[in-house]
């Protein structure tokens, strides 16, 4: 099995996951307040943006909320077990891992799409499409990439007004980001990536959700096309280094 050639963990990953250990273990109580970034930085010795991340991924747990002008709780009813599904891809590092991902969103998104699009109220179409194509941004990093992508496919969810899509989009969130934060190591993915997303949110604005349905399952067979990809360069990546070492 081949493996992807990016940092297993970087550090706000070890933050959130601290984090998250901290409050299952009932340093917090819900419903009191969570440290600020700054604390936090200096609790971890990192910078702001590093924290900013990973308190970004509690919050799409529903771990914290920001209540504005009084600062960042504990959830009254956390959701201490966000990761279940990530157990059968531990690091997101492997092919075959990233493959089991964009596979299960092909299964969930394309219905996603249509509900949306049977759905969408007036006041969110100028949000949705304004968010389809904010990944078309040459300066964004691979993680901006990843969240900026994952934000549009959450509002989707959130579009439908079903809880159950919404929080497993939401609880998914980071198994996702895994598989976007590779994907963006191609440099064409953020152009196309924006072209597929606004194909799906105009079909979305305009009520027409066979059409959604239709671009958000060629979007992610697209996605799946730039994975595999990006697997037969790094098998052949590796098999050019094994040639010239054999040469020694």
């Amino acid at each position: 099995m081949e493996v992807i050639p990016f940092q297993r963990k970087n550090r706000s990953d070890l933050i959130f996951e601290k984090l998250h250990e901290m409050i299952r273990a009932g340093h917090w109580n819900p419903g009191e307040r969570f440290p600020t970034e700054l604390e936090l930085t200096k609790l971890f010795n990192v910078g702001r943006s590093t924290v900013r991340e990973a308190l970004n991924h509690l919050k799409s747990f529903n771990v914290i909320h920001v209540v504005p002008g009084h600062g960042t709780f504990i959830t009254e009813t956390p959701l201490l077990e966000p990761d279940i599904l990530s157990r059968h891809i531990p690091d997101g590092t492997t092919a075959q891992e990233l493959f089991n991902i964009i596979e299960f969103r092909i299964c969930l998104e394309p219905s996603t799409a249509y509900l949306a699009a049977e759905r969408i109220l007036q006041e969110q179409v100028e949000r949705l499409l304004a968010t389809a194509g904010a990944v078309d941004n040459e300066d964004l990093t691979p993680a901006e990439f990843a969240e900026t992508d994952i934000a549009f496919h959450i509002f989707l969810a959130e579009i439908t007004g079903n809880p159950l899509c919404i929080e497993s989009m939401r609880s998914l969130h980071k198994i996702f980001y895994k598989q976007q934060f590779v994907t963006s190591l191609i440099s064409a993915r953020k152009k196309a990536a924006a072209q597929s997303h606004m194909a799906i949110a105009k079909a979305v604005a305009e009520h027409n959700p066979k059409t959604a349905e239709k671009e958000m399952r060629a979007h992610l067979y697209d996605t799946r096309k730039h994975l595999e990809s990006i697997v037969r360069e790094t098998a052949l990546q590796e098999t050019v280094y094994l040639a010239e070492r054999e040469k020694l």
